[in-house]
């Protein structure tokens, strides 16, 4: 997006942010990662800071593609692994898309560029294999989900919308994942057995393995969580509400559902029963109605609390936008189906 520097700009003034957050739906800016310590790690725009104090004080260490996003990168971008700190760069031009990684945060250095996708949409540690993890966008050739070996990224599968994702979720026995795709006949969350992941860096044409499908939804999916809780282990995401056309798609395709879905599901069913924990739709803006008006997209931002409860923070949307709403794991089965939320008439909000 040409100018997207300006445009978090903008958003950052106050007053300016509060008048363009009604034409337009709000935009978000800025990204913010603890990374250890007193450390931490921010993104404003196409610039990158790291804090040593708390947040005391900032230094600018690294300068993002001219055409990264408004808010320079997704917040699935920074992950730490094997006490080093991974960033995966987000240009929506012609750049090389690049893995960044740095001792300290302070310090970095390309740790992986490849020339045959877009972006990285995210790196991820697997706690269970302690290994790095990575998804590109967005054709069908350009989507992958790969790990990195031995400072090479090699894709464990590609070549279909299948495998356009935006984050990971890890479970002992597999990997899951929703589609990053808004206009597929059919928004597919996956199921990889780790029995069938190649192990090294096998040539994944040769040997790609095919995902189990899990469920469906009706948004493409953007945020993972993991939560273990009372012996069982649940896997969370939430979908987007995003407006316009994707650019990789038929030049008809139409954008999704105007709502956002948090829904779950356990170990306990296969991953295959999933519950609506949270549904709310997207703020109406200007835009809305006057097409020369672009209008933002909407979220469910996802997180967990030392002790193991569903942080989900909504933004964009028409009720709890930016606030953070807290959801005990013992709660998530008595949620309704998913499959029987969207089929029926109306969203609504599962208290």
């Amino acid at each position: 997006m040409p100018g997207s520097d300006v445009v978090a700009r903008l958003f950052d003034v106050p007053a300016v942010g509060r008048l363009l957050g009604r034409l337009t739906g709000f935009v978000t800016t800025t990204n913010l990662w603890p990374i250890g310590d007193d450390r931490l790690l921010a993104t404003v725009g196409d610039e990158l800071f790291c804090s040593t104090d708390r947040g005391q004080s900032w230094r600018l260490v690294h300068r993002l593609p001219g055409s990264s996003g408004p808010m320079g990168v997704l917040p699935t971008a920074v992950c730490q692994h094997e006490n080093r700190i991974y960033l995966a760069e987000y240009p929506l031009g012609d750049e090389t898309a690049k893995v960044i990684v740095s001792d300290d945060g302070r310090k970095w250095s390309t740790y992986v560029s490849r020339s045959d996708v877009r972006h990285f949409h995210g790196v991820f540690h697997d706690p269970y294999t302690d290994t790095l993890w990575g998804t590109t966008g967005d054709t069908n050739e350009e989507s992958t989900i790969g790990r990195f070996v031995d400072g090479e990224y090699h894709p464990v599968g590609r070549g279909s919308q299948t495998w356009r994702a935006v984050d990971l979720a890890f479970t002992p026995e597999s990997v899951l994942w929703g589609m990053d795709c808004s206009y597929a006949p059919r928004i597919e969350i996956l199921r990889l057995s780790r029995d069938d992941i190649p192990s090294g860096s096998a040539d994944p044409r040769a040997s790609q393995p095919t995902p189990e499908v899990v469920g469906a939804v009706d948004g493409p999916v953007f945020y993972a969580e993991t939560i273990h809780s009372g012996g069982t282990t649940w896997v969370v995401f939430s979908t987007a509400a995003t407006t316009g056309t994707d650019s990789t798609g038929p030049e008809t395709s139409e954008i999704g559902s105007d709502s956002v879905r948090v829904v779950a599901a356990s170990e306990r069913t296969g991953y295959e029963r999933w519950h609506q924990l949270a549904a709310v739709e997207r703020s109406t803006t200007l835009g809305a109605v006057i097409p020369a008006i672009p209008t933002a997209n909407a979220y469910a931002f996802l997180s967990s609390s030392p002790d193991e409860r569903l942080l989900i923070n909504p933004y964009n949307t028409k009720r709890n936008h930016g606030e953070v709403l807290v959801r005990e794991p013992s709660s998530f089965e008595e949620a309704p189906q998913l499959s029987t939320v969207i089929s029926g008439s109306g969203s609504q909000f599962v208290k």
